[in-house]
């Protein structure tokens, strides 16, 4: 049922529309909504200096309401990311606390992200994102019985990155010793292109010279997907 508004009130409405306020002023200082208001002022013919400052005042408040909107809505997402995260939480152990898991996932991780065999002979594991690498070599060193020495690492990067730099950050968080890394040019095709991502630590490659431990990665990813999608 809508309210009821009394002559006095629209009248008061009416002077200050007169005065020139805006819709959202009255709205705050009568407490009406601003859609009833429209519909008693319409009628009302404002002058061009009026109009101005109405449209003055609607642009600073945009100004003001913006960085606060803009705030409120990332502190929603993160809210809402933090949610899921605190769901899923208990998976993180699942890999470490069982040996067929942790092969598994190694498995999947490889299938997505490794050259495959017979176009490749010998594990060849590409990322960009650190976590990704690291937690792929952790994996692999925790389930499968491979040789520290015979770890590689390459870094493929802009032109505009300090290659050394780069491979310091690798070696670092691979453990794989910086005299493992092959030598590597920048890419010419962004020559001129300035990086625009700040955190980009260009794409690293884990290499290990065992084309049987390439497959049996492959091999497991490609069962896992083959009998997931219901093949035979």
């Amino acid at each position: 049922m809508s309210k009821i508004y009394s002559k006095e009130t629209k009248q008061k409405v009416h002077n200050l529309r007169n005065r020139g306020w805006s819709l959202g002023e009255i709205s705050l200082k009568m407490n009406i909504p601003k859609n009833t208001l429209s519909g008693w002022v319409k009628d009302i013919k404002l002058t061009k200096k009026q109009q101005k400052r109405i449209k003055q005042k609607i642009i600073a408040s945009g100004a003001i309401g913006r960085p606060l909107a803009v705030k409120a809505n990332r502190e929603k997402i993160e809210k809402w990311k933090e949610g899921i995260r605190e769901q899923v939480k208990h998976f993180g152990a699942y890999a470490f606390n069982n040996p067929e898991v942790g092969k598994l996932i190694c498995g999947l991780l490889y299938l997505c992200e490794g050259a495959k065999y017979p176009s490749t002979r010998g594990l060849i594991f590409i990322n960009s994102d650190p976590m990704v690498i690291r937690y792929f070599l952790n994996l692999l060193r925790e389930f499968f019985n491979i040789r520290e020495d015979k770890l590689r690492c390459r870094v493929m990067h802009r032109w505009d990155q300090d290659n050394k730099r780069l491979k310091r950050y690798w070696s670092k968080l691979t453990g794989i010793p910086s005299k493992h890394f092959f030598n590597n040019k920048p890419d010419i095709r962004t020559k001129g292109k300035p990086t625009k991502k700040i955190n980009y630590k260009g794409v690293c490659a884990i290499q290990y010279s065992d084309t049987s431990l390439q497959f049996t990665l492959q091999a497991i990813g490609e069962t896992i997907v083959k009998n997931g999608a219901g093949g035979t």
